[in-house]
């Protein structure tokens, strides 16, 4: 069919005026939207086992396509969203929260922490290890490197998200229906306390109902078993200042120390030369590898110790070990033998021994566990240097020098 151009008949139209109409269309659009949202039917499900796969799939779906489900945990109900700015500015309006505010990622399973920090440092690996899943919010500092890869794997837009600052905070929740829908949801998800503005978090399905009735698609009741320490979750961060308690919670500040402290043990036979020697190295190693003084290395969570299998209480060490620490710009001078006993191998996350036969008497005073157990040179055994004179001291210092930065190496 031809066109007849004489037939048609053509109307000016600005450009301002067509700008004007479609901002028109777009302010109503959105106003259709919030009072869709106002008019919102918010369903309380009771996840019961009959329906329990299904029902843990339907609010995880929900969930990938943008909507807002309170979830239970054990300390507060949380407003479960998935990691998209179009989803987080609902839930910031939902909360009331001024734009842009940051979000804890919460995970289903304590293994899921490797996919968001790549290397989380042996402190938050013991916490998390110990305090997962329950009421601790980690917060990890992330290297350029660590963010390049995270970018890569996880996207631009996800990454700028949950790594503000190069640093992110992560959350395990120990509910389990919560911890299955966070794993059977396919896209990252953060839960906030379910509460506006300054109001108190809630703590049963029927608060979390008063607040948000009609602005939520979904509550998932958590029935009595739900949020029993009724206290939101301790706030830790481990980063440039070492370990930092930003919001006491359900733990205090002397669980969390408990919980992250990595204890290192260094075992020889008689306390006073080799494993002595080796605590003041390592201490020195490590200190340097984490940028902080000595004395401070508590605070970054570690704790360095030596002890011998046959040693007598008290002794001074050599004043060959001594003379040879001062060379690497370590005293020892304070350092008093120790017995090694059950409590100080139970307490330990690391033991390192100089030959085969203190590795057998470890597990033989343990009842004959290896759990922490190993060789500090796993090609050769640091031979005993008392009364072989500075050559031979001197060599066996390198030896466990050069075996403790890749010990070092491999717990961090």
């Amino acid at each position: 069919m031809s066109i007849s151009f004489s037939r048609c008949i053509f109307v000016p139209v600005s450009i301002g005026w067509f700008l004007s109409i479609v901002l028109f269309i777009r302010k109503n659009r959105r106003k259709r939207s919030s009072l869709s949202a106002l008019n919102m039917k918010t369903q309380v499900l009771k996840i019961e086992p009959s329906k329990k796969t299904e029902d843990i799939r339907k609010v995880a779906q929900l969930l990938e396509q943008g909507g807002i489900a309170a979830i239970p945990t054990e300390t507060v109900y949380g407003l479960a969203a998935r990691v998209h700015p179009d989803t987080l500015r609902r839930l910031d309006a939902v909360k009331k929260r001024q734009d842009g505010k940051r979000y804890t990622l919460h995970i289903g399973d304590k293994a899921d922490l490797g996919r968001y920090v790549p290397r989380p440092g042996a402190p938050m690996r013991k916490l998390t290890e110990l305090g997962w899943p329950g009421p601790i919010t980690a917060i990890f500092e992330l290297d350029k490197k660590s963010l390049e890869h995270q970018e890569h794997k996880l996207g631009k837009e996800t990454t700028r998200i949950l790594y503000l600052d190069g640093t992110i905070g992560i959350r395990c929740p120990d509910f389990p229906e919560s911890s299955e829908i966070l794993k059977a949801a396919f896209v990252p998800i953060v839960a906030p306390s379910a509460n506006p503005g300054s109001q108190p978090p809630a703590i049963s399905a029927s608060q979390v109902l008063d607040y948000f009735d009609g602005e939520i698609e979904i509550i998932v009741d958590g029935g009595n078993d739900a949020c029993r320490y009724k206290k939101s979750s301790t706030v830790v961060k481990y980063g440039a200042e070492g370990l930092e308690i930003l919001r006491e919670g359900v733990y205090g500040r002397e669980d969390i120390q408990k919980m992250a402290t990595v204890r290192i043990l260094f075992v020889c036979t008689g306390n006073t030369c080799r494993s002595p020697m080796a605590e003041g190295l390592c201490k020195k190693i490590l200190s340097d590898k984490i940028g902080c003084s000595i004395d401070s290395l508590a605070n970054f969570g570690y704790i360095i110790e030596s002890a011998g299998v046959a040693a007598l209480e008290g002794l001074a060490a050599s004043q060959e070990a001594e003379v040879i620490c001062r060379q690497y710009g370590i005293s020892i001078s304070g350092h008093r033998s120790r017995s090694l006993n059950l409590q100080k191998i139970s307490e330990s996350d690391y033991i390192f021994v100089m030959s085969p036969a203190h590795f057998h008497a470890c597990i033989a005073m343990s009842g004959g566990s290896n759990r922490s157990l190993y060789m500090l040179d796993p090609e050769n055994e640091v031979p005993d240097p008392i009364g072989r004179g500075l050559e031979v001291y001197q060599k066996c210092a390198e030896q466990m020098e050069s075996a403790i930065k890749e010990r070092i190496d491999e717990i961090l």
